[in-house]
């Protein structure tokens, strides 16, 4: 498995971090920080149990932290699933 993908809503999630990044942090560091996301998704899809289970959320999920937000997923036959990618300090039983 080394495949990832991304839900309608880790895209807006996506798109959204990149806006506000943007606007507070300057093209250089979003784009340094979206990839390390997109790195941090890649090595989950190698290696999905190394993210913390989350069955308090719901039964087969799990997360994993990068930088500020912590990004949500289930295990699939061929890949993970992204649900959400979520800041910190959102609560992810009001945001999955």
């Amino acid at each position: 498995m080394s495949k990832y993908v991304l839900s309608p809503a880790a895209q807006e999630s996506l798109l959204n971090i990149k806006a506000y990044s943007i606007k507070t942090f300057g093209k250089k560091r979003t784009t340094v920080y979206l990839k390390a996301l997109r790195d941090r998704m890649r090595i989950l899809s190698e290696s999905p149990l190394m993210g913390t289970a989350r069955n308090e959320i719901k039964n087969g999920y799990y997360s994993c932290f990068e930088g500020s937000h912590t990004i949500y997923y289930r295990i699939a036959e061929t890949h993970i699933d992204i649900i959400g990618i979520l800041h910190q300090s959102m609560e992810p039983s009001t945001h999955l």
